[in-house]
């Protein structure tokens, strides 16, 4: 029996090293995602490499939250910063929604013992419940940017009628309250834009504001205050709520053009300030 139970745990010990090995790789390509881009437009081949490491991982491993969130993490970079057509972009947001909805119903099961569940009751209920598993908050943020990109590939109209709108509300809104620092004040990042570009539709997303807009991209600056993302939307949505602000938004996106990039976001930053430009036209700037 002894020696039964040394070859059980001398298995379980090689497949948790397979796991972390995949997982490692995946890390590894990701951080290389950046390689060869020309400005905010990456190659593929690292982000490839990186999602088949982290599908590897979950293939192993499908409760694993660590190998799914950075999955999660890897397709919305793909959709966002290598596809260039509206068709390749649906089908990716669509495997990217669905492996967001199977990870979040393994935190709902997690979170079962407890009587708490993601789509029900409170958001501050919920991200009490779901802060003490690692990763949840990850899977939240994650999910609603992934579902947002969805929105964007589908129509914005479309996607608000479909209730994309709340799901991504509610699932920043978690995140937030896990943890507001994700990726440099990812979630109220989220909620901000959310607030901007929602059509606002009566009875549908008649909650969305511009004033919001500004509330929640003001506080994810305050959180990482060289966000070049936050700090383009922060201009966008400050002329949308009020007109004379543009020369104070255009002081912003020229400060997002002339300065260095973070080189642990190139691309990220690069899309940015292609984006700066193209408002910094627009209006005349």
């Amino acid at each position: 029996m002894r020696k039964i139970t040394i070859i059980a745990v001398g298995f379980m010990t090689l497949f948790a090293l397979a796991l972390q090995a995949q997982v490692a790789e995946g890390d590894h390509q990701y951080e290389l995602r950046a390689e060869g881009h020309q400005s905010g437009r990456a190659k593929a081949a690292r982000i490839d490499a990186a999602i088949a490491a982290y599908q590897k991982a979950v293939s192993a491993s499908p409760n694993d939250i660590e190998a799914r969130w950075k999955l999660l993490r890897a397709f919305r970079f793909k959709g966002a910063y290598v596809l260039t057509t509206s068709e390749e972009k649906k089908a990716l947001y669509d495997r990217a929604k669905k492996a967001g909805e199977e990870t979040i119903a393994i935190i709902d099961k997690l979170l079962a013992p407890k009587g708490v569940s993601s789509s029900k009751g409170s958001e501050k209920h919920v991200a009490e419940a779901a802060a003490a598993i690692p990763g949840a908050g990850e899977v939240f943020f994650w999910h609603s940017v992934n579902w947002g990109e969805w929105a964007l590939a589908f129509g914005k109209l479309a996607a608000a009628r479909q209730g994309a709108a709340d799901v991504i509300r509610r699932d920043a809104t978690i995140a937030m309250l896990i943890d507001p620092k994700l990726e440099g004040g990812g979630p109220a990042r989220v909620l901000g834009r959310l607030h901007d570009q929602t059509p606002r539709i009566p009875f549908i997303t008649g909650w969305a504001s511009s004033k919001e807009a500004v509330k929640f991209l003001s506080e994810s600056l305050k959180l990482d205050p060289t966000n070049k993302i936050t700090k383009v939307f922060l201009a966008e949505a400050m002329v949308a709520n009020d007109g004379d602000k543009k020369p104070e938004a255009i002081k912003i996106l020229k400060d997002v053009v002339s300065t260095p990039n973070d080189p642990n976001y190139e691309v990220e930053q690069a899309a940015a300030q292609d984006d700066a430009k193209v408002l910094l036209k627009k209006w005349g700037a």
